[in-house]
């Protein structure tokens, strides 16, 4: 019988943001620091993905066409085990995320807050 303790399964977050490049930036600094990343380009397709896959933390855009962020966190609050939600934008939302119950976190992005905020997410 081995000693060895099994390790926690590897946080998979789901990052949705309707521009390319803050995607790939975020999953980018997610992924070095040892988190399982997908992304989605709309609200519409991070639902999707929620209702489909087990996730452990939605980083959210709250501006996006079609379906805004804060479409998707109200259709989030429907779907049973649904993941904690992290919105992302500027500063001028924050009050809102957090009246909401989501966490936040403001563009641009520094590195050690998006570690900061995500770690303090998944612990909560």
């Amino acid at each position: 019988m081995s000693d060895a303790v099994e390790s926690s399964p590897t946080p998979r977050l789901l990052v949705v943001d309707d521009q390319p490049a803050v995607r790939e930036i975020l999953a980018a600094m997610l992924e070095l620091e040892g988190y399982e990343v997908t992304s989605a380009a709309s609200g519409i397709e991070g639902l999707a993905l929620v209702r489909a896959r087990r996730f452990d933390l939605v980083l959210l855009d709250v501006n996006m066409p079609g379906a805004s962020g804060w479409s998707v966190l109200d259709h989030l609050e429907e779907i049973p085990g649904a993941p904690p939600v992290l919105m992302i934008s500027d500063e001028r939302y924050e009050d809102e995320a957090y009246r909401r119950g989501a966490g936040f976190l403001s563009k641009p992005y520094r590195r050690a807050a998006v570690h900061e905020a995500v770690a303090r997410m998944l612990a909560a």
